[in-house]
């Protein structure tokens, strides 16, 4: 009759299905564990086996900056490494069923890799006060964190609208791939903890394995692991467009509105010049933001060239005009001047048929004063049969004043130049927004 109460509550147990109770942890067990594995023959120089598979994950935490000048990428996260060793297996039941116990790193056995593109503290992972957990099947788990500084190739070709992929390249260090390998898991970059970034936006992950291969001075070779951890990520624009292609666009407009600018007003030249230097300056802003790289150009910075080059021609037209409407006096009907009629009266054409009018009308009422006999000798027969001939081309401006030429040419120019910028500025807006999605898209 001693048995029946224990017979009754193991059947209560398979009646209500409820599991046993496990063992309690204890710190003097695992203290045991340690014990009996790390203080007796082991051996943490040593590798598991003659061939260790070590899995390693990236975790990413947050970009903390991508440095375009300096094409350096610094993100915060841990690498997560797994790998077996026999040695460390136990029988949990022994230990009060305890299925893991941590170790310091200088007593376990653990893979030397190094962050191959690293630009500071370059050498082996290791952290001296970070604990491993082992368990009782010998699988170890080892995740150090860090801050990642590494080098990333940027791609300034479509700058500020530009998709960027950076790597952070993990090695095997003295261990070749027959002796460690080096192998990813089933999710090798872990973006579950990530933070949003203000400037950038992860599209996507990537990570591939490759190798390294070493001759000797033997000629023997020995081929190291590789890792590459790779992270798509794309420029958010607002700022961008708000505080860079805004003012590029409209600095820009205002080359043009140099020719209505009026000559009588004295500011038209120095207007031009402001113009000139602000475009310098944004050329020069764009310039410093940007790394001195020959590799990729910047088709932002080429776009501001082109400005810049195009606002120079601005002013030197705009000093010709100057002269021009200063100068005294009508131009000839023949030689330069008569290209220079011919160009008139093209110009007026296009920018204002009503000036057209009104020139044609003012040589209609012009009074004919007929030649002294005196001035017909003085005059050339060679000569007075080409002026007849320009004449008869020219006759809607042969009573326009040099002044009235550099209005019409003034508002001609301001046609053309407006007509340029604007195709000059959707032109390379298209070629920015469509070659960042073409990036992205790849």
């Amino acid at each position: 009759m001693k048995g029946a109460p224990f017979g009754i509550f193991c059947a209560f147990l398979l009646v209500t299905n409820c599991a046993p109770v496990e063992g309690v942890y204890s710190a003097a067990q695992e203290t045991a564990i340690r014990t009996a594995k790390l203080d007796t023959n082991y051996d943490p120089v040593s590798r598991p086996a003659d061939t260790t598979e070590v899995k390693i994950g990236l975790n990413v935490l947050a970009i903390d900056e991508l440095d375009l000048k300096s094409q350096k990428l610094t993100l915060a996260g841990w690498l997560t490494m797994e790998w077996e060793d026999s040695r460390l297996a136990y029988t949990k039941a022994s230990y009060d069923d305890i299925e893991s116990a941590f170790a310091q790193p200088s007593k376990i056995w653990k893979p030397e890799v190094v962050i191959d593109n690293s630009l500071e503290d370059l050498g082996v992972v290791t952290d001296s006060s970070l604990l491993l957990r082992f368990d009782y099947l010998g699988l170890v788990e080892w995740e150090p964190p860090r801050a990642f500084n590494v080098h990333c190739e940027v791609d300034i070709t479509y700058y500020p609208y530009d998709v960027q992929g950076c790597s952070l390249k993990i090695v095997g260090w003295g261990y070749t791939a027959s002796e460690v390998n080096l192998v990813l898991p089933s999710t090798p970059i872990n973006l579950e903890d990530f933070e949003t970034h203000g400037e950038w936006v992860v599209l996507r992950s990537e990570a591939t394995t490759s190798s390294i291969v070493e001759i000797l001075d033997s000629g023997a070779t020995r081929t190291f692991p590789v890792l590459e951890y790779k992270l798509i990520i794309r420029r958010r624009t607002d700022f961008y467009n708000l505080n860079v292609m805004m003012p590029v666009i409209v600095t820009s407009l205002l080359v043009a509105l140099t020719f209505i600018v009026p000559f009588e007003s004295g500011e038209k030249l120095s207007y031009v010049l402001t113009v000139f230097l602000a475009l310098a300056v944004l050329l020069t802003i764009t310039s410093d933001a940007l790394p001195p790289t020959s590799i990729t150009v910047s088709v932002l910075g080429l776009y501001l060239g082109v400005i810049t080059v195009l606002a120079a021609v601005g002013i030197l037209l705009t000093v010709l005009l100057q002269l021009m409407y200063h100068t005294e006096g009508r131009p000839k009907l023949t030689g330069v001047h008569g290209c220079v009629l011919a160009v008139t009266r093209f110009a007026a054409r296009v920018v204002c048929s009503t000036k057209q009018e009104l020139l044609t009308s003012r040589v209609r009422t012009q009074k004919v004063v007929p030649l002294s006999q005196t001035d017909l000798k003085k005059a050339s027969p060679a000569k007075n049969d080409e002026e007849t001939m320009s004449l008869g081309r020219d006759t809607d401006l042969a009573d326009i004043s040099w002044s009235e030429i550099a209005i019409i040419w003034d508002r001609f120019l301001f046609v053309i130049f407006m007509a340029v910028t604007v195709i000059m500025n959707i032109s390379f807006i298209i070629a920015l927004v469509a070659g960042g999605n073409s990036d992205q898209a790849a």
